[in-house]
């Protein structure tokens, strides 16, 4: 029995560690040509804290640097772009490439919901709710695809899966994701598990925070 609960231990500890790819911290519309991001990011995926920068380009596209820690595991570049404005909704595609345990290049799809913010306002005695030009809370879910050209045993893995999240004023957000492995495979049958190979998974799971400066 004790035999068992390990060898299930040790394939969720290697479900868990599917996520060491690392992938884009990412405000879910495009920074604007004046604005820019600074921040750090935790997550499951990188263990480390990375550091995050972002530069708006035009209307319709930012970009992205992250730098990791020991060795700059985790570092990386992307872009994201609008693909249409919808008003409330928005739709952006994101294209990355990370070094990290696994290195990786991803494209992300996200449908965005762009959420407006309102303040309390004292006006002649009366209170009442004002919304906020221009400043906006998001939610989102995006679906990924990651391409791992060498995986923890040296196969080529692709990794799909979905993802939810949520932002606030473009400065701090949440995430969490789960992705499948369709065709790098893990060696259990050592485990005593059958069949001898088994698809890998992952969780993501992460928090990030910045600044975002208007110059």
């Amino acid at each position: 029995m004790l035999k068992s609960t390990r060898h299930l231990l040790i394939i969720g500890l290697l479900g868990l560690l599917a996520a060491c790819t690392s992938h884009s911290v990412v405000t879910p519309e495009p920074l604007k040509p004046n604005e820019s991001f600074q921040g750090v990011a935790l997550s499951a995926e990188n263990v480390v804290p990375q550091f995050v920068f972002r530069k708006g380009l035009n209307e319709r596209m930012d970009v992205g640097l992250r730098l990791g820690m020991f060795a700059f595991r985790g570092s990386g570049v992307d872009m994201t772009m609008l693909l249409r404005d919808e008003g409330s909704r928005l739709h952006t595609l994101n294209l990355g490439a990370t070094y990290a345990e696994q290195s990786n290049f991803g494209a992300t799809y996200y449908n965005v919901s762009r959420k407006d913010r309102s303040k309390t306002v004292r006006r002649d005695g009366k209170v009442f709710k004002q919304t906020e030009n221009n400043i906006f809370n998001y939610g989102y879910v995006g679906l990924r695809y990651v391409y791992i050209p060498k995986g923890f045993w040296g196969d080529k893995v692709h990794l799909f899966g979905a993802l939810y999240g949520m932002n606030f004023k473009k400065s701090w957000g949440a995430e969490i994701g789960y992705f499948h492995d369709f065709s790098g495979r893990t060696p259990v049958s050592e485990y005593g598990f059958k069949p001898k190979y088994a698809p890998l998974t992952g969780v993501s799971l992460r928090v990030w925070f910045g600044h975002i400066s208007n110059k």
